[in-house]
């Protein structure tokens, strides 16, 4: 028995190399596959049990299917007056115009910044990715303009 370990193990009781160690934790692939049949099997008594609830006055309950039904916006559409974007050069009106929409409280810091990010990746579109001469400039000043880091 200890010629065996001495195969897997060495002597200061650290697995010898090129071995290792055993299978391992299980994974969870199947657990999870099983839980999921299982919910899926009683969806429906599970939903009646947790409207019950939200009509009980539990409000988990409710907050947990409202949830469920209307999720969190994780942002929304914004619309900005601004020209049209036919070259670079109108690159810049476009984030002053952004700008001017977050500082008047039309769009909060968060929206004008990813709509920042829209017109930065627009214009490499537009340059193919160029940054330098008049094209990189335009986009410094769209970044400026939007509040980005250069």
């Amino acid at each position: 028995m200890s010629d065996e370990l001495s195969d897997i193990r060495q002597p200061n009781g650290r697995f010898a190399k090129g071995n290792p160690g055993g299978p391992g934790r299980p994974r969870a692939v199947e657990r999870v596959r099983e839980y999921d049949q299982r919910v899926a099997d009683a969806g429906p008594e599970l939903i009646d049990a947790a409207l019950a609830q939200a009509q009980g006055g539990n409000l988990k309950a409710i907050e947990m299917l409202l949830d469920r039904i209307w999720p969190v916006r994780r942002g929304r559409p914004v619309q900005v007056e601004a020209p049209e974007i036919r070259t670079t050069a109108d690159l810049l009106p476009v984030g002053a115009a952004l700008t001017n929409a977050v500082l008047d409280g039309e769009l909060t810091p968060e929206e004008g910044s990813a709509a920042g990010r829209v017109l930065v990746a627009h214009g490499r579109m537009k340059t193919g990715g160029a940054g330098a001469g008049a094209v990189g400039g335009a986009r410094q000043g769209v970044r400026q303009c939007v509040g980005m880091a250069a």
